[in-house]
């Protein structure tokens, strides 16, 4: 298992957003507030909550905006779903360090 905690963290402020350009088979994590995820190819609107993550499932223009100051990571898809609590519960400390 990777345990490293080399995870970037994204912030925006309410109103940013954030383009992923080809992001399928990422996963965005939410670590705090309220972000909304759409995706190119796709009708859904996600919400996402703090703690919630959801996987991009198609090519093309993905973009992630904050419904509320936030912070959230992408995650290769290739990351083993165990794995995923146990990083928000690690990034989470992290981030709450500072």
């Amino acid at each position: 298992m990777n345990t490293d905690l080399n995870l970037s963290a994204t912030r925006l402020q309410r109103g940013e957003l954030q383009r992923i350009p080809d992001g399928e088979g990422t996963r965005v994590l939410n670590l705090e507030g309220s972000l909304w995820l759409t995706q190119q190819g796709d009708v859904r609107d996600i919400v996402l909550e703090a703690g919630d993550s959801a996987r991009i499932e198609h090519g093309g223009l993905s973009v992630v905006s904050a419904l509320s100051d936030a912070r959230f990571v992408l995650l290769r898809d290739e990351e083993a779903p165990s794995q995923w609590a146990w990083r928000i519960r690690a990034t989470q400390a992290a981030l709450a360090a500072y």
